[in-house]
């Protein structure tokens, strides 16, 4: 009349390790997803940082290029921003080169080209930046 306890299949321990497992498997997934969008957001901020350091040396360059008083010269240059507490760990090197008889009326034309490196722990990041200005 009553049902023997020995007997029962044990069913619901077979259920049970099945939601474990995939619950398990589940977040194993979500935390893969959660790392590979904050290495994503890092390349971000590297990538914007490079390209502000980029133009920076370029702006740099071009002052030492057209200074207000007296002349400029068109020649290489390497900056380093690591007072800059927002550039940390950035620097820029820039490259010139004179374009001569590019414009009709026999003018110099001058190419700034800029690449920047950005290191923060493993994240390296890289941009170029090129401007022609006469």
């Amino acid at each position: 009349m009553y049902p023997k306890p020995y007997t029962q299949g044990g069913s619901a321990l077979v259920v049970a390790i099945f939601i474990i497992v995939v619950m398990l498997a589940l977040v194993l997934s979500l935390s893969r997803l959660l790392i590979s969008s904050s290495e994503n957001v890092v390349y971000e901020v590297q990538g914007t940082k490079a390209l502000f350091t980029a133009q920076s040396g370029l702006e740099l360059a071009l002052t030492e290029l057209f200074p207000l008083v007296g002349t400029g010269s068109c020649s290489a240059k390497n900056y380093n921003f690591s007072s800059a507490t927002e550039l940390t760990g950035c620097s820029a090197a820039v490259s010139c080169a004179e374009l001569t008889n590019a414009l009709p009326d026999g003018g110099s034309v001058f190419r700034l080209t800029s690449v920047s490196t950005c290191n923060s722990a493993d994240f390296v990041t890289s941009r170029k930046v090129q401007i022609e200005v006469r």
